[in-house]
């Protein structure tokens, strides 16, 4: 019999467990134990006194230390993450040591995606200047309009990864002309999604009608959308990042977005919450979110139906979905 710790916030057992766990905790025949996410001296003490095989946990979970792994003399096998990103948790060091880590991977990319679609439109159609407008001037529209269709348009997209790819297929009804950047994808990726690979990246800013950033952050990619590739992308266009808010040279950005020349939607910010005086708050031409372009609040429950089965095949020594190593480790940010 395996001991599992479930390290999950009032919130995150809301969002990916609605209906509870205690039908699964019965079903699966293990020792369970629950402790809440926001309490470190309880999963502290907790992990020393029942010294679990597998945790599962999200955004709440504290730092897993190093020495309770099975191969340091602990006793911890396998994290089950809930969510995206470890690195708040789990380091390079825990990788390397041999603990099993699985997260959301793809699951969560096609809600990611439709955010992204939500971005374009919204910029396109001037979402931004039009709300200020009837909210808060009290003001109708005039006549000189400026609001742009997607359909037709070409499209850029900085990064291929699995988001990425299901947005692409959200983006066939408008027959769009989609090419991206992105050295690591596969020509083979990219034909059997009809996308093209652009020249070179400066080629894919200057030459996009909508550009979509979704790179993940490394240190190669921080900052590397610099003020010259915003500068090279065509007035009128849009542009969308709903990738990591890092990735872009952010004070480049406001100044570009002041100027007037370019839409912009945002759902990630170099530095989040976003500031209350960020200049990004009071521009006509910026769509704004606040980083909440994942799973929603109805569909949260997907991805933690689908980590509960990766438990339960953990547990019967079958292949896991999602399982993080060195590389996917650095690029999940």
């Amino acid at each position: 019999m395996k001991k599992i710790l479930i390290v999950t916030s009032n919130f995150e057992r809301g969002h990916f467990f609605p209906d509870g766990l205690e039908a699964w905790i019965d079903s699966i025949h293990q020792d369970c134990r629950c402790v809440d996410a926001t309490d470190v001296e309880g999963f502290t003490s907790t992990l020393s006194e029942f010294q679990p095989h597998i945790i599962i946990g999200g955004w709440d979970m504290p730092p897993i230390p190093l020495e309770t792994l099975v191969s340091q003399g602990g006793s911890v096998e396998y994290c089950c993450y809930l969510a995206g990103s470890v690195r708040k948790q789990i380091s390079e060091a825990h990788i390397e040591a041999g603990l099993v880590v699985t997260n959301w991977g793809p699951w969560v990319g096609p809600y990611v995606a439709e955010c992204a679609l939500l971005l374009v439109l919204s910029a396109l159609r001037r979402v931004a200047k039009w709300n200020y407008r009837l909210k808060v001037e009290g003001r109708w529209r005039d006549r000189e309009v400026d609001n742009r269709s997607l359909y037709g348009k070409r499209v850029g997209i900085h990064g291929y990864g699995s988001v990425p790819r299901a947005l692409t297929k959200l983006l066939q009804p408008f027959y769009p002309v989609i090419s991206t950047w992105d050295p690591w994808v596969s020509d083979d990726v990219l034909s059997a999604n009809n996308v093209t690979r652009a020249d070179s990246l400066e080629a894919l800013y200057a030459e996009s009608d909508i550009l979509v950033n979704l790179l993940p952050l490394t240190e190669q990619t921080e900052c590397c959308v610099n003020e010259k590739l915003l500068r090279s992308i065509p007035e009128g266009a849009c542009f969308v990042n709903i990738g990591r808010g890092k990735v872009i040279d952010e004070p480049a950005l406001i100044e570009v977005a002041r100027e007037g020349k370019i839409q912009i939607a945002l759902d990630v910010y170099a530095q989040e919450p976003l500031p209350e005086d960020s200049l990004l708050r009071s521009l006509s031409n910026v769509f704004l979110m606040p980083h909440m372009g994942g799973a929603t609040v109805d569909r949260g429950i997907d991805c933690g139906q689908r980590a509960l089965s990766n438990v339960e095949c953990f547990l019967a020594g079958e292949s896991i979905e999602n399982q993080i190593n060195l590389r996917t480790y650095k690029l999940a940010t």
